[in-house]
């Protein structure tokens, strides 16, 4: 085999295993029923068995003991705890197996009369259930190619490099999970990572993309079956398209952020919350509190769906038992909380560290990032509100320049709106949908933060246009659904060539993408991981320095601090050795210009790199 046949292979790998172990841990936790549907036992193990990696990951941690080792041992108990479900094996996902509906009964054909294209009572016509099994597996490849693809470039999106990763490596370097003040957020709801950090440590960092790549498909599944459930098998395969088709989704799952975990997550969460007001059984609604949970232990977003579950239950429990479930929700709600959240507490004295300082008298910080929330009037809060549908799929300025969301959403609206009037099952879920968009008026508007909750307000939409088409009609149309984000990941991977596969080959794309990695990459050469660099406004390249990575907008090592001193050499050094730098980077064109000609400045500081975009200065000997 080639290289780039082995590393694809070796990777194709990775993601199997990955699957495979977050599936059974999941199913180690849920009776076989829990999903009567394939797809949904899918998404829903799938999801539960990431929320279990993440806090073995962090419990790991505490006791210091996150290494490859434990890490290994605690895979191997999985897979032997979970023999019986590889005993049993996978239920495939075709044919659809019946669904309860919500009056309780099967959905589908009368009892006894075969479906249509089943190969039995048809005259022999249609496909039988051997040749649809491979087309449907050929289908899914097909779907899954480039996607798949798109996570095998090595890592360049902005915060995945900032502080994503560069915690996953941390928490390996230190095999616990200490504060760590070097980076923007030393201590945060860090579930996602920890499964980074499980990942990288066994496949390396471009292994950590399936992470991400997994919950998306995991979110597909839960969809598909969802949808079949809640409205009808055409709602199921129209949600997934849809999910699928979102470009933005494509990118996210070819990253290490953290928002397909969390969506995965959040949908999870209400999902069960639904199965629990169906049928009243506790073991649904500790589910939705522990995916409630796991989604505000990725993420402080998620703290919403935490609020949301319980205002549900408060309004949907019967008067003599709402406290009993109140309670149990609750409780399981904060066991699930309590060691993320506990774990800022005690660095931080602030559980919700670095917003909202003066919380509990911590009063401001080196971190307080009150000043970066944007400052607009009331008018133009409700503006950007309402522009939301139309500005993340045309006007992506005005949101973080992520790529867009499908214009599905935005032609679908007045079907959405009007399903809305009819059916309480959109209602609910467009009502999340809409409350949770809010937040566009309180932080920085970024269209990545709307990924939480894409799945629900996909599901309704799916539900309301499923009123129109049949189930073979929205299968076919699910695939033109799909097309946005599918043809957007086969684009990107066009245009990014060849998967970079040898040291060499991942060097000559990390240069090529990041126009300041040679600088970085020439600390690294020349000094190994011996050296700690200030750098004014490059603070992206955390993760690709092996040495110690300085400069950020908050922290001790804030550019507020060291910004003032740029014409003032003596102070600039005195303050950059004060905090253990030796190196200094500059980036051309970023409004830092060093007083080169100045005698002060040749005495403290040595010029040893540059390249056009960027310069390295070495600071003198004390």
């Amino acid at each position: 085999m080639t290289g780039a046949a082995l590393f694809i292979a070796g990777h194709l790998l990775a993601l199997l295993l990955l699957t495979a172990t977050a599936w059974v841990a999941g199913l180690l936790l849920l009776r076989r029923s829990d999903g009567e549907d394939a797809w949904e036992r899918f998404g829903l193990a799938t999801a539960l068995g990431l929320a279990v990696l993440g806090h073995l990951g962090l419990l790991l941690g505490f006791f210091g003991v996150l290494s490859r080792g434990p890490v290994i041992a605690v895979l191997v108990g999985v897979h032997l705890l979970g023999l019986g479900a590889w005993w049993r094996g996978p239920s495939p996902p075709w044919p659809p197996s019946p669904v309860t509906g919500r009056g309780g009964k099967p959905e589908g054909e009368g009892r006894g009369r075969p479906s249509p294209g089943d190969g039995r009572g048809d005259g022999g016509e249609g496909l039988g259930r051997g040749a649809r099994r491979r087309l449907a597996v050929l289908g899914l490849l097909a779907v899954l190619a480039p996607f798949f693809l798109l996570s095998l470039y090595p890592p360049t999106a902005f915060d995945e490099t900032l502080y994503h990763l560069p915690y996953a490596r941390e928490f390996i370097r230190a095999g616990g999970v200490p504060f760590l003040p070097a980076l923007r957020n030393p201590v945060f709801p860090q579930l996602s990572e920890l499964i980074f950090a499980e990942m990288m440590m066994l496949a390396g960092d471009v292994a950590v993309h399936q992470v991400e790549l997994l919950a998306t498909m995991a979110v597909a599944a839960l969809l598909a079956g969802w949808g079949r459930r809640a409205f009808s098998p055409a709602a199921g395969w129209l949600a997934a398209g849809i999910w699928l088709g979102n470009p933005i989704v494509a990118h996210l799952a070819g990253t290490a952020y953290v928002e397909p975990g969390l969506a995965l997550f959040a949908a999870a969460a209400i999902y069960a919350g639904e199965r629990w007001r169906e049928t009243e059984e506790k073991k649904w609604l500790v589910l939705a509190a522990v995916f409630a949970g796991s989604a505000a232990g990725t993420k402080y977003l998620g703290l919403f769906i935490v609020g949301v579950l319980f205002l549900w239950v408060a309004l949907s429990s019967p008067r003599e038992r709402r406290w009993r479930d109140l309670g149990l929700y609750s409780v399981v709600t904060l066991a699930v909380l309590a060691p993320w959240y506990g774990r800022i507490l005690f660095y931080t004295g602030n559980p919700l560290f670095p917003f909202f300082p003066d919380l509990l008298g911590t009063g401001p910080s080196d971190w307080d990032i009150g000043g970066a929330l944007p400052r607009r009037s009331l008018s133009e809060r409700l503006v950007a509100f309402l522009r939301i549908p139309w500005d993340v799929v045309f006007d992506r300025g005005r949101i973080g320049y992520q790529p867009p969301y499908s214009p599905v959403y935005l032609l679908g609206l007045p079907l959405l709106l009007a399903a809305a009037f009819r059916d309480s099952r959109v209602r609910l879920l467009l009502a999340i949908g809409v409350v949770y968009a809010m937040i566009f008026v309180v932080l920085p508007p970024d269209s990545r933060y709307l990924v939480a909750v894409l799945p629900l307000l996909t599901l309704a939409l799916g539900g309301a246009a499923s009123r129109w088409a049949s189930a073979q009609l929205a299968a076919a149309l699910a695939v033109v659904l799909l097309l946005p984000g599918w043809l957007y990941a086969g684009y990107r991977v066009v245009r990014q060539g060849p998967v970079p596969v040898t040291a060499e080959e991942r060097d000559a794309y990390l240069a090529r993408e990041l126009p300041l990695y040679p600088a970085v990459r020439f600390l690294n050469r020349t000094r190994g991981s011996d050296y700690t660099v200030y750098a004014f406004h490059a603070e992206n390249m955390v993760y690709h320095a092996d040495g110690v990575f300085l400069g950020d907008w908050s922290g001790p090592a804030r550019f507020a601090r060291f910004v003032p001193l740029v014409n003032d050499p003596e102070a600039l050094y005195r303050e950059l050795r004060h905090v253990g730098a030796d190196h200094l980077l500059i980036v051309e064109g970023r409004g830092v210009a060093l007083p080169v000609d100045d005698a002060a400045f040749r005495k403290r500081f040595r010029r040893v790199y540059s390249d056009g975009a960027s310069e390295v200065y070495e600071l003198a000997e004390p």
